[in-house]
């Protein structure tokens, strides 16, 4: 029995920036003023890693899981704040996922951590550093 779902939500927040992602998953944060305005002007946000050597910049707070013995591939997401329901909807609109299909995409006890089924971490980078976080 297959189970029909709607269509993804449209995007709201066009990404302002190109990244450059390197091998590791890391990439520079925007420093142009304009771009920083316009990431401040979205009403959620992710905190990048802190403590890093010599002042430098974090990562963006996104990981692989696996577990079930290997057949459970999640990509995680920490350090979510400001309005949830906003990045879920943007979340889902970027990867595809209808709103309908509430496995796909699950939110933690924490309220600050989601978990998505599949390995998307390149794909949740790159859409976070292009919104400038």
């Amino acid at each position: 029995h297959l189970v029909k779902y709607s269509a993804p939500p449209a995007i709201t927040y066009n990404a302002v920036f190109t990244p450059n992602i390197l091998p590791n998953g890391w990439c520079a944060p925007p420093t142009d003023d304009g771009i920083i305005a316009q990431r401040n002007e979205i009403p959620f946000g992710v905190r990048r890693t802190g403590n890093k050597p010599n002042g430098a910049v974090g990562f963006l707070p996104v990981y692989s899981s696996v577990r079930l013995g290997g057949t459970k591939h999640t990509t995680i997401i920490k350090k979510i704040s400001g309005d949830k329901d906003l990045f879920l909807n943007e979340l889902r609109a970027n990867l595809g996922v209808s709103p309908d299909d509430s496995n796909s995409i699950i939110t933690r006890a924490s309220g600050t951590t989601i978990e998505v089924n599949g390995n998307r971490v390149r794909e949740v980078k790159t859409w976070l550093a292009g919104l400038g976080f």
